[in-house]
């Protein structure tokens, strides 16, 4: 893809005030959000199959990491299966966190009828939450300090070592995490290449300085910035990723109505548009666009961007959203997911959730329990099935990035991407080093 660039110099250099014209640079690129697309979506089915398929996908992957990390020494059981009291065993099971001031239907009711009055709250942890595991017929309680009830949230599938005790408990003396997926090799690049990662653009609103600052990151990407040398820079971009919050999100919702995201429609296609004429951009939904709610969210309709999906750069892309960028596996989502595991835990840090999940191996353990999906029979697809290099979440309270390292040698850039409308800022990849860096538009 071409893209021109009118400088200037104060130096009178003949060449200097002749049109320079940098192409921009490529690289190979296949989505592999197939899962995500083709997920069922059958609403006369129960929920019970999502956690189901879940169950038996992480059995297959936790028997050979129970037997590398116990070395084969103790049975594993299913819970009918518990006959001998006081006898180490291995269960594989769902956690189930029982927690007093999660919101209940009931409990609307009754705040509707003003018969229980409920203070409106945002973070549902209390010192009484219990933990128990269950499997496709029974649920057993799990004592013991080695998993921090605070720390895990409901639907992560994990095998605990201990034994039932005489009360019917399980005491837990150890556990063992599915842990983070194979991780193919990482190509060698000898040029740097970049990824533009942002989200939260939130572009019904109508704050001058944020308008502002949408007109410089345009700018900034068309190469319209800078020397010759830092456009030069600009030109190696090979891809941008909109992680959701395109047209609403969280940190305008009350100062937003319905119209004023409808009238926003005719700026997003034109934006995407001019975005598309000069790199290949990746349009992913989040949960107060005009896409379906529930995970995984499909593309937004093509009928939006009539201007944009002129350009075959232009990708409608699902949410969660996963893609091979010359090699390197990028996976991520709006962050709908890690929002609420922060209200569902103590966890209140959006990179130790997303290494969390990573050593859960699963992007959304909460769906369906707290945060809405689509009814899946046959497979969970937000089991993170390999390992990416580039793992982030969008819609963040602020920019913010490390390497994650796992057991096996993996290396993944985690970014937690800040909500642009808030922080006029967006995320910079080298997939050359893997080395992440933010820019301020403002």
């Amino acid at each position: 893809m071409l893209f021109k660039i009118e400088r200037q110099s104060s130096e009178k250099h003949e060449d200097d005030f002749s049109p320079n014209e940098l192409e921009r640079y490529s690289t190979d690129y296949s989505d592999c959000s197939e899962r995500f697309y083709k997920v069922s979506r059958d609403f006369s089915k129960q929920y019970a199959h999502i956690y189901s398929a879940r169950l038996n996908t992480f059995r297959n992957i936790l028997d050979p990491v129970i037997k590398n990390k116990w070395h084969g020494g103790y049975k594993i059981l299913k819970l009918c299966e518990l006959r001998e009291k006081n006898t180490a065993c291995v269960i594989i099971g769902t956690l189930f966190k029982f927690q007093e001031l999660k919101p209940s239907i009931l409990k609307e009711l009754s705040d509707e009828l003003e018969i229980i009055p409920q203070p409106t709250r945002t973070h549902f942890v209390h010192d009484s939450d219990s933990l128990v595991l269950e499997d496709e017929l029974q649920r057993i309680k799990l004592i013991g300090g080695l998993i921090d009830v605070h720390q895990v949230v409901t639907g992560v599938v994990c095998a605990v070592l201990g034994s039932e005790e005489e009360d019917g408990v399980f005491t837990v003396k150890d556990v063992c995490w599915a842990g983070c997926g194979i991780q193919k090799p990482l190509p060698t690049l000898s040029n740097d290449r970049y990824i533009i990662l942002v989200s939260g653009l939130n572009m019904a609103s109508k704050k001058a300085d944020h308008m502002f600052s949408l007109h410089l990151l345009l700018e900034w990407l068309s190469g319209m910035t800078g020397t010759a040398t830092y456009q030069g820079e600009l030109s190696k971009i090979v891809r941008v990723i909109v992680a959701g919050g395109v047209f609403a999100n969280y940190s305008n919702e009350s100062s937003l109505n319905e119209s004023d995201v409808i009238a926003s429609a005719g700026t997003v296609d034109t934006f995407c548009a001019a975005i598309s004429a000069v790199a290949p951009l990746d349009l992913m939904p989040g949960s107060k666009d005009p896409a379906g709610i529930m995970l995984p969210q499909k593309p937004f309709h093509y009928c939006l961007f009539p201007k944009a999906i002129e350009y075959k750069s232009f990708n409608r892309v699902s949410n969660p959203y996963e893609c091979d960028i010359g090699g390197f596996i990028c996976l991520g989502s709006s962050g709908e997911a890690v929002k609420d595991i922060m209200r569902y835990s103590k966890i209140d840090n959006t990179l130790d959730i997303m290494r969390n999940t990573l050593e859960w191996r699963h992007m959304a353990p909460t769906c369906p329990d707290t945060v809405p999906c689509t009814p899946c029979v046959d497979t969970d697809p937000f089991v993170i099935e390999s390992c990416p290099a580039i793992y982030f979440s969008g819609n963040s309270d602020e920019f913010a990035t490390d390497i994650y390292e796992g057991n096996s040698g993996q290396r993944v850039r985690l970014v937690s991407v800040p909500d642009f409308c808030s922080t006029k800022t967006a995320a910079i990849v080298n997939l050359a080093n893997l080395e992440c860096y933010s820019m301020k538009f403002a």
